[in-house]
């Protein structure tokens, strides 16, 4: 049977909205193995899905040991001690503090300050003492007076708003501007005594940063 001209376009102007609904679902195919394949992202600023390199740290020849540094604060009227940069330092209270897991990178977007190189650290804090310590009034102090950065989407908050009770332990990440070029680190931290039985002094944590 025959169509007449007027048919056959009825037919094709049916037709097509079938072939255009068959070539949407092969391109939505299309991009989705392609996103697959390519690790499609559709998140802005500088976030990237590699990890920061670590940092390989070492201490100075002429750094004490982790047992030479420990506080004798009874001992001496020092209101410092030095600690090697991979080690633990401890007060005579039984207080201790320990850097760990160091590693480089840049600042974000929204970081503060942001685009600058940084060295980053975990701080872990062990209360063994018999009195309370507020985290939120550690002193921490960066390599050469430099800022500290912060930045909530890398986990760099500062220390947490809370006690750390007798027994505990609290561990958070921190990061200072820190040049690419530099090597020497000193990080000195202080902790807070707020229930007025003492005072603590400053540990320095010295040594080399690859």
């Amino acid at each position: 049977m025959r169509l007449t001209h007027g048919a056959s376009t009825l037919l094709a102007l049916l037709a097509a909205p079938t072939a255009r609904a068959r070539r949407t679902v092969l391109a939505v195919a299309a991009t989705a193995v392609g996103c697959s394949l390519c690790a499609c992202s559709t998140t802005g600023g500088t976030q990237t899905d590699t990890a920061p390199p670590a940092a390989t740290v070492s201490a100075p020849q002429d750094t004490q040991s982790a047992e030479d540094a420990q506080d004798t604060q009874d001992a001496t009227d020092s209101d410092t001690f030095t600690v090697a940069l991979d080690k633990t330092g401890t007060w005579n209270n039984g207080v201790e503090a320990n850097l760990s897991g160091f590693s480089r990178g840049t600042s974000g977007e929204y970081a503060s300050p942001s685009g600058k190189s940084y060295l980053s650290f975990s701080v872990t804090m062990q209360n063994g003492s018999k009195s309370t310590i507020d985290l939120a009034m550690v002193s921490l102090s960066c390599p050469d007076g430099a800022d500290e950065i912060f930045d909530t989407d890398a986990g760099f908050d500062g220390a947490p708003d809370t006690h750390l009770l007798p027994g505990k332990s609290q561990t958070w990440k921190a990061a200072c501007v820190f040049p690419k070029t530099a090597r020497s680190a000193q990080i000195e931290i202080t902790p807070t005594d707020t229930s007025g039985s003492g005072w603590y002094r400053t540990a320095i944590f010295t040594g080399q940063v690859q």
